[in-house]
């Protein structure tokens, strides 16, 4: 960059170079020197820093966050997602569902026979296995008593409901039985069938009866009731039982008797043996 003031030095020698001349060759001069490569190394330096143009948190903490994250996304600030009260994080927005195709564009939540989910930055929605798409709505057509067993099939007043796909007077669950809806899994008097009535002092549990005395009727961890217990798939009243005296499997020996969970000899028990 040394030819601009050497033009400048002889312009000075020479007499005959008009002052204009004179003063366009000491510009050309400083020109260059200000473009040299030191001059054009430090306008490189001065690119602003995008990560340090949007992380503007007034909280150190909360700042050194910002940039982290902005850091994770080489310096992509589009996909960096957040505030500075919440925190930032590097999104992916083409499948991210709360921040789909741009930070904070959320996806409808889905209805109840629905799924959803952000593919390409779009937001896409679709039917859960076992329900029908009627007009746009996911539903289960064995149910819905606006599209009973088909798509658009209303139920009438006299059949208000939509059970098992078919319109019905009772609801999804119960059965008719003469006049009455019942749930067949636990009425006694109509149990696992219109009519089938249950003993006396038996429950319906599962459309089956069960003696409460017994088992447990509705099927806890230990399905006997004290003092009976579970042995061999049956409960068994060890206090009593000869064949399973205090323990399962414990057999009291012929001629003995059970009583309060011990084997006795029923002759002993009178006289000293």
């Amino acid at each position: 960059m040394t030819h601009h003031w050497d033009e400048f030095s002889k312009s000075l020698a020479e007499k005959s170079v008009p002052r204009r001349e004179t003063l366009r060759l000491l510009g050309a001069a400083l020109a260059g020197t200000l473009l040299s490569p030191l001059g054009l190394k430090s306008a490189w330096a001065a690119t602003p820093d995008p990560c340090k143009g949007l992380c503007r948190c007034s909280n150190k903490r909360q700042q050194n966050q910002c940039l982290a994250a902005c850091r994770a996304c080489n310096g992509d600030t589009s996909r960096l997602c957040g505030s500075c009260a919440t925190g930032f994080a590097c999104t992916d927005l083409a499948n991210d569902f709360y921040n789909c195709g741009a930070c904070g564009n959320v996806c409808d939540e889905t209805g109840p026979y629905e799924y959803g989910a952000c593919v390409d930055g779009r937001c896409f929605y679709g039917c859960v296995d076992g329900a029908a798409d009627c007009g746009g709505t996911c539903t289960d057509l064995g149910t819905d008593p606006g599209n009973c067993g088909a798509c658009g099939n209303v139920c009438p007043e006299w059949f208000p409901h939509c059970n098992a796909g078919e319109c019905s007077a009772c609801a999804p669950g119960l059965a008719l039985c003469g006049d009455l809806c019942v749930d067949l899994t636990s009425d006694p008097s109509n149990c696992g069938g219109c009519g089938q009535v249950c003993p006396v002092g038996e429950l319906c549990s599962g459309g089956v009866c069960c003696n409460p005395t017994i088992s447990d009727c509705f099927g806890s961890s230990d399905p006997c009731v004290f003092p009976f217990i579970l042995c061999g798939g049956v409960c068994v009243d060890p206090t009593s039982d000869s064949s399973n005296c205090g323990a399962c499997g414990n057999v009291c020996p012929s001629g003995f008797a059970c009583s309060s969970g011990a084997c006795w000899d029923p002759i002993c028990q009178f006289v000293e043996c």
